[in-house]
């Protein structure tokens, strides 16, 4: 499955969303604002963003949340 989306501007062109994960284990792909599972772990007190494949549970990335000052 290939979920690179077309995208309308204002100016009536056509752009394609570059930023796509892929599951390591089963293939599911997904722009990072997909249907991926997102829950926050905290590791030595700072919050992380771990992403989980809907299909298969595997862990396709593990963001650090940074706090604004």
């Amino acid at each position: 499955m290939n979920r690179l989306d077309h995208i309308s501007t204002a100016s009536g062109a056509r752009r394609t969303r570059k930023a796509v994960l892929s599951c390591p284990d089963c293939g599911h792909e997904s722009p990072p604002d997909g249907d991926w599972t997102v829950a926050e772990e905290r590791r030595n007190g700072r919050p992380h963003d771990v992403y989980r494949c809907p299909d298969c549970d595997a862990t396709v990335t593990d963001r650090r949340r940074f706090a604004l000052p």
